[in-house]
Parts: C-alpha cells; sequence; structure tokens
C-alpha cells in the first residue's frame, strides 16, 4: 500500500458540515495547483506538510466504520495526485464507507476516470468565478472546470456546485455569471468570505460579504 500513499496534511476524526446529512471524518491532502489568494488552508497548498501516518489515519477510521455515514476527502487539491484513484479504492475496501471528493474541477480527466471507476459517490466542486475571471483568480484558465462540469452533469452522481464570494476580488455581477455557468438543477452553494488565515496575508482583514444581501440577490443559493 505504501506505493500510493497521497501526503496528508490534516485529519478531522468528525464533522457534520462537510457532507450534508453525513457524519463524516474529513482527509486534508497536500498540494494544490491553484493559488486563489483567499484560500484559507494555506498550510496545504506545497507538499511539505503532508507529514500525517496515513496507514493509522486509514485504520481509525476503519474502527469507527459502524458510527460513520462515508468519508470526505479534501484539500489542497486531491486530484493533482496521479495515484489518487489507489488510495480512493483503498479507502473504500478498508472501511466499507462512501467517499465524498472536493476539488476544483481543474483536471477533468481525473475526475471522469473516478466517476467512471465508480470510486466517488457524491462531489463538490468549486466554481472559483466567471470563466473570464480564472486566470485572475486561480492564476489558470477555467475551461477544464467548464469540462468537469459537464462529466458531472453526465454521471449521475450527486454534486454541487460552490462559490466562495470576497468582496474584495468578485461583484455580485460576477456571481450573476457564475450562476449562470451552472447547470439547472445543481445546488448551488455561496460560501461566504470570513477573512482571518488567507494564503494573501493582505485579504486578511479584508471586506466580509453582506449575507442578508446575497440571500435577497441569490434566493437559488444555499449560503454558508
Amino acid at each position: 500500500m505504501t506505493g500510493f500513499l497521497v501526503p496528508l496534511g490534516g485529519y478531522l476524526r468528525i464533522s457534520f458540515i462537510d457532507w450534508t446529512g453525513h457524519v463524516a471524518p474529513v482527509l486534508f491532502l497536500c498540494g494544490c495547483n491553484y493559488r486563489c489568494p483567499y484560500c484559507h488552508n494555506p498550510e496545504l497548498v506545497t507538499l511539505s506538510a503532508g507529514r500525517l501516518p496515513v496507514l493509522e489515519v486509514l485504520e481509525d477510521i476503519r474502527q469507527r466504520s459502524g458510527f460513520l455515514d462515508g468519508v470526505v476527502v479534501s484539500g489542497g487539491e486531491p486530484t493533482v495526485h496521479d495515484r489518487l484513484p489507489e488510495f480512493l479504492s483503498a479507502l473504500k475496501n478498508r472501511t466499507g464507507l462512501r467517499i465524498k471528493l472536493d476539488t476544483n474541477g481543474s483536471r477533468p480527466w481525473m475526475l471522469g476516470s473516478l466517476v467512471t471507476e465508480g470510486l466517488v459517490d457524491s462531489i463538490s466542486m468549486d466554481v472559483k468565478a466567471p470563466w473570464d475571471r480564472y486566470p485572475r483568480i486561480t492564476g489558470h484558465d477555467g475551461e477544464p472546470v467548464r469540462e468537469s462540469l459537464e462529466i458531472l452533469s453526465r454521471s449521475g452522481i450527486p454534486h454541487e456546485a460552490r462559490t466562495t464570494f470576497v468582496p474584495d476580488l468578485m461583484t455580485l455581477e460576477d456571481l450573476e455569471m457564475v450562476r449562470e455557468q451552472i447547470p439547472l438543477g445543481v445546488p448551488w452553494i455561496i460560501q461566504t468570505f470570513r477573512g482571518g488565515k488567507t494564503l494573501d496575508p493582505s485579504l486578511e482583514k479584508g471586506a466580509l460579504p453582506d449575507r442578508e444581501g446575497l440571500k435577497f440577490n441569490f434566493p437559488d443559493a444555499i449560503i454558508r
């Protein structure tokens, strides 16, 4: 098994909010291809934080599997790891639990492989900005994310889209454009920027969103 271990930088033994309706631990994999300035897990962007004992963590989950509904695999960005399919397969086989994947959607070929192989049971995918604003927000083109959305639409797997609203970087008009990018029927979650620890320290005390205003302007979205 050591041949396909992934760098594990964080382990939340139990969560009631990371997978709606599920009691699930959260695994935070290190490494991300994006550099979103508002990232609230900056310590996970590089691989250097991946020092947790993966085998021990999987065993802990296995021993508690009777009290859990699933496992959330988050990051960082899990799909940057080429051996992610092997890791998810081992996670399923060892624990017998369903898996929810958090992803930025930047590697559609990996996402398609996970879907085809039945290695994920639910997916939360970030749609971070209007497509033409992706380079400014993430440093990368948005076209792969568009392709990932199409893959999910055809997959039959439960999925949701998430957008973090940062007033210093986005406008309500940007959010309107994001909403138009998300297929009808896909739950859309607007995550409100909370400041504090961020990849770009200048945003740590940045402007906070008006939650009530977001609820008024986007009644079809889930505001968190």
